[in-house]
């Protein structure tokens, strides 16, 4: 296995502007759009929210091995989900990576609940589109070298269990480098926060393998959760519309 170095990045809140279309999904604006004053009020709050985010990341690489259908070995032991496993079948290595716009976002949300509701949701949503923001941000950036890989897998996704959150906490000290604790029930604080792997076909020194891994996909291809309010409709086709 590979030796499993923790690596840091920190960019200017310029590079998490969050997606308009995500956020107004987050919003609830599925089937239409949004008035002129509605869109003023949004504008106004995207403003303040890129004011006080501090997005900054920290990652690792590792070879893996899909030891079974649920199971797969990494640098400090196993993990266990048969979604997971599936995910990376083919793949020799990957990322793992912790991401966070930082407690500002949370700070803004909190006061604007007491004040103002209407502003606090809006800049919840716009904080979670920016934190996915960073999120393709870093993921652009780790597997730019890489022929293909697969699009990152968090812990809650299928049966990937929220409890591994603590070895992402222990393997990334995330909360040293970035400020990132759990709660009871493994949730995070920032709550604009992200964990995640990314799968790709490599060596121990990130090399490329020549049996690359399946293309990289949008998540909501492979979700079965045709109704999901944080659906991305522009990059599939609902089963209402076959």
């Amino acid at each position: 296995m590979a030796n499993f170095t923790v690596e840091f990045i920190s960019r200017k809140a310029n590079e998490s502007i969050p997606n308009r279309d995500e956020a107004l999904r987050y919003m609830g604006y599925r089937n239409f759009t949004p008035d002129e004053e509605s869109e003023q009020l949004i504008d106004e709050c995207e403003k303040e929210l890129l004011a006080v985010i501090r997005p900054v990341c920290c990652f690792g690489f590792t070879d893996i091995e899909v030891l079974s259908g649920n199971e797969i070995k990494w640098e400090l032991g196993t993990l266990k989900s048969s979604s997971l496993a599936s995910h990376l079948n083919g793949c020799t290595g990957a990322f793992f990576f912790a991401a966070t716009i930082g407690i500002g976002a949370d700070r803004l949300i909190a006061k604007y609940s007491r004040i103002k509701p209407a502003k606090s949701v809006i800049i919840d949503a716009l904080g979670s589109a920016a934190a996915e923001s960073w999120c393709d941000t870093i993921e652009n950036r780790l597997t730019q070298k890489f022929n293909d890989h697969r699009w990152r897998f968090s812990p809650g996704y299928g049966d990937f269990s929220l409890e591994y959150q603590r070895d992402f906490m222990r393997c990334l000290d995330m909360s040293r480098k970035l400020g990132i604790t759990l709660t009871d029930s493994f949730l995070m604080t920032p709550t604009k926060s992200v964990t995640a792997i990314i799968g790709v076909c490599a060596d121990s020194k990130g090399n490329i393998s020549e049996t690359a891994a399946s293309s990289c996909r949008n998540k909501c291809d492979e979700c079965g959760n045709i109704n999901c309010i944080y659906r991305n409709n522009a990059a599939i086709i609902t089963q209402e519309e076959k």
